[in-house]
């Protein structure tokens, strides 16, 4: 588990660098399928240890909830509430580019694929926002 917390971190300032203080998609798997449609951009460190496969819910990472628990254990997110479908990210920016930078990733690398993911996480929930609703 010590290297979820490494992930974590690394997530967290990918996200904040490049998502402008938006909230981290939590529910729905929407976070789980745009890190699956940009698995190719992520740092090594964080592409190399997810793992992805369809569940009778669609496509899920198998990490990603122990990743978003030692997130919120470590503080780098708010306080988890079952009805909320996404979580803050509490870490600064000038935190997370260090963490980039920690890792290999310059703060310009770092916002460009936290953009992306960010992008993505997007439009995934426009459309499940849009799909979800019943025309009465």
């Amino acid at each position: 588990m010590a290297n979820r917390y490494v992930e974590a971190e690394l997530l967290m300032a990918i996200w904040k660098l490049g998502s402008d203080n938006e909230r981290l998609p939590t529910s729905h798997g929407i976070l789980d399928r745009a890190l699956f449609e940009c698995r190719d951009d992520l740092p090594a460190a964080l592409r190399d240890n997810l793992h992805f496969g369809q569940t009778n819910v669609g496509l899920r990472c198998y990490e990603l909830p122990d990743i978003l628990l030692a997130a919120q254990d470590a503080l780098l997110t708010s306080e988890p509430n079952p009805t909320y479908l996404s979580t803050n990210v509490m870490i600064d920016e000038e935190m997370a580019r260090r963490i980039a930078v920690r890792n290999g990733l310059s703060t310009k690398v770092a916002r460009e694929i936290g953009g992306r993911l960010n992008h993505r996480a997007a439009m995934l929930r426009d459309t499940t926002e849009n799909t979800s609703h019943f025309a009465a």
